[in-house]
């Protein structure tokens, strides 16, 4: 059995899709499943659309993301794609140039052999004259598209011209897609399209036919949207000689309303996740179940990429669309956050900290961590919760304090009252303070419950925080008294 060979091949006109994520993510999994190799190649033949560092861009967040790939582009290529690549996400490979641009000789000499055994022919029509035909065909109620003017016209290679595939007529087209089974084109709808351009860059259909010959692909994994195109692909590997790979024709990712996944639908670009402080993992693992289930019956869904790998196949993906879900994606972050080592979640929280505006304390962040886990599900959610640890200056929200019997002179009383009572501890953990603060109640003559509402407000600013007694000693027993003795002076001062 051949090695099994799939590719990812997106476009760098801008950020990358999360239904391009899931995409990819099948075919490294269908790759890695087989003992195959999944390759990277950058289609960037569309130069009108090409964006300044989107092949970095996307590297970087494919990266990110945890998907390898076993090919791909080298830095150098990279570097000469993109001036604005910064190095370190080259991949390299032996079926070099991984990016189409470095690829525009094999693709002109492939469309010269296409000419010379009669399947594509050169075409000199120009814009006026093809705007002309439309307006013709459209004013006889004719399909729209090119009349084949050039067919037999023997056009020179001197002049400036396209070069168009001959579109057979009356020929049917038959693939055995991997997930949709067996699908027939009666008829081909295209009118001779452009194989290679005026400019000498190729069409995407030359392009990618040549590439997956040349990189030795045996499966393409890709989205419905491409279906349509199946029958000029299957047309092209069969005039050059080829053998054409397995396609596997995607379902798409739809929104809870059941259209496909767009920016009404809210975030889309993976980027935008990564911003909001999804994980990696989660995301991985929550893109796999949309349009695959791991098995008839299966109720578990937390997989690790490991397992996915083992459980993959493209028998198992669906036909119809999966529908991509918002609120069950953070839940499952919130999962996997809560699977997390603390001293994994401390680093991926301390960047988001940061942006935050807060001077990061190590030893506070490691104390408040297993207390704050269970409580979040994105990454940022975190920022309320911590960022009194980090602020020199905290502002009180004196209205929770001063409620339901609890006045300004009994509140003073009770901070100063607790500065003092925290200050005085030997050896100050979590358990001393709780303690002392206990013992403070006691002998204030109040519920435990109001005092500990006061000493949380003064101490971190707000009435919904992490457990009190482990906050003051992540805060630590100085700092923690001193918020008390501040608060305690501004209660006397009447500023609330």
């Amino acid at each position: 059995m051949k090695e099994v060979r799939t590719r990812f091949a997106p476009s760098p006109t801008g950020w990358l899709h999360i239904g391009g994520v899931r995409t990819a993510l099948f075919e490294v999994l269908f790759a890695h499943r087989h003992g195959g190799k999944a390759i990277l190649r950058i289609d960037d033949t569309d130069r009108q659309r090409l964006a300044a560092g989107a092949i970095q861009a996307l590297i970087e967040d494919l990266s990110w993301v945890g998907l390898h790939f076993d090919e791909g582009p080298s830095d150098e290529e990279i570097a000469l794609a993109d001036e604005g690549y910064k190095g370190g996400f080259g991949i390299g490979g032996p079926l070099k140039p991984y990016i189409q641009s470095q690829r525009v000789a094999r693709y002109k000499e492939v469309s010269e052999e296409l000419i010379r055994l009669g399947y594509a022919y050169r075409c000199d029509c120009t814009a006026e004259r093809l705007e002309k035909e439309r307006e013709e065909q459209t004013a006889r109620r004719e399909p729209v598209g090119y009349s084949g003017y050039c067919r037999g016209r023997n056009v020179p290679a001197s002049v400036p011209h396209v070069t168009r595939f001959r579109i057979p007529e009356d020929r049917a087209i038959i693939l055995k897609d991997a997930v949709k089974g067996e699908v027939r084109w009666e008829q081909i709808i295209l009118r001779d399209p452009v194989l290679l351009k005026s400019d000498g860059f190729p069409t995407y259909h030359l392009a990618t036919v040549a590439d997956d010959h040349d990189m030795r692909i045996t499966h393409v994994l890709r989205a419905d949207e491409w279906l349509s195109t199946a029958p000029l692909h299957l047309l092209l590997f069969e005039a050059l000689g080829w053998e054409a790979p397995v396609f596997a024709h995607l379902p798409p990712v739809l929104g809870t309303d059941g259209k496909k996944l767009s920016k009404r639908h809210g975030a889309t670009f993976l980027r935008s996740f990564r911003e909001a402080g999804y994980l990696p993992e989660a995301i991985l693992n929550f893109m796999a179940l949309i349009g695959w289930s791991p098995g008839e019956g299966e109720q578990e869904e937390i997989f690790s990429i490991e397992e996915l790998t083992r459980r993959f196949s493209l028998e198992r993906v669906n036909t119809a669309g999966g529908v991509f879900s918002y609120d069950k994606l953070k839940w499952m972050n919130g999962v996997y956050i809560r699977k997390l080592a603390p001293e994994d979640l401390e680093a991926r929280l301390r960047p988001f900290l940061v942006a935050a505006g807060l001077r990061v304390d190590d030893a506070k962040l490691a104390r408040i961590i297993p207390h704050i886990q269970q409580r979040i599900e994105l990454l940022p959610d975190a920022i309320p919760l911590v960022e009194f640890l980090f602020r020199e200056s905290i502002q009180r929200d004196w209205n929770a304090m001063l409620k339901k019997g609890m006045d300004a002179e009994k509140a003073r009383e009770i901070c100063s009252r607790g500065a003092e009572a925290l200050g005085a501890i030997a050896v100050f953990d979590a358990a001393s303070a709780e303690a002392a603060l206990r013992k403070l109640a006691e002998e204030c003559g109040l519920a435990a419950g109001p005092v500990f509402t006061v000493i949380r407000i003064a101490v971190t600013g707000q009435k919904v925080t992490p457990p009190l007694f482990e906050s003051l000693f992540a805060l630590g027993q100085r700092e923690s008294a001193g918020r008390l003795a501040e608060a305690a002076e501004l209660l006397a001062a009447g500023v609330r």
